[in-house]
């Protein structure tokens, strides 16, 4: 249970600074780049973030071959999920997509790196 209050303390750190970043881009992006739902894209990466993080430790708990089966397939079903929901924004919202686009992928890059590294140190203990 501690590892968890651990994961979640750096994830609350980790998402003030991106909400920061989040802030300085509704302030200083041209409207080209700007998407109304922004902080909603930016709680949905913190709540993936958690649950895949959530569901991975589980799994190693009980193995660690079932951990490199999750982990692979968790990694290519949310890639798979996260472009079917570019894609669907993208043809609803034309006018609105690059903005969107431009953040849910900064956001998917920057979470993905955190989700990585925090993994990394759970299992280097």
């Amino acid at each position: 249970m501690a590892a968890f209050n651990s994961f979640f303390v750096k994830l609350f750190l980790f998402s003030i600074g991106t909400a920061g970043l989040l802030l300085l881009w509704q302030q200083y992006a041209s409207p080209r780049f700007q998407t109304d739902i922004g902080w909603i894209v930016w709680l949905f990466f913190i709540f993936v973030t958690s649950l895949i993080h959530i569901i991975l430790v589980k799994a190693a708990e009980s193995s660690p071959r079932k951990f490199l089966t999750y982990f692979m397939a968790l990694t290519g079903v949310k890639l798979f999920g996260y472009l079917i929901i570019i894609l669907i924004y993208a043809l609803l919202k034309r006018e609105a997509a690059l903005g969107f686009v431009m953040l849910f992928l900064v956001l998917y890059f920057l979470y993905s790196a955190f989700e990585v590294i925090t993994l990394l140190k759970h299992f280097k203990k």
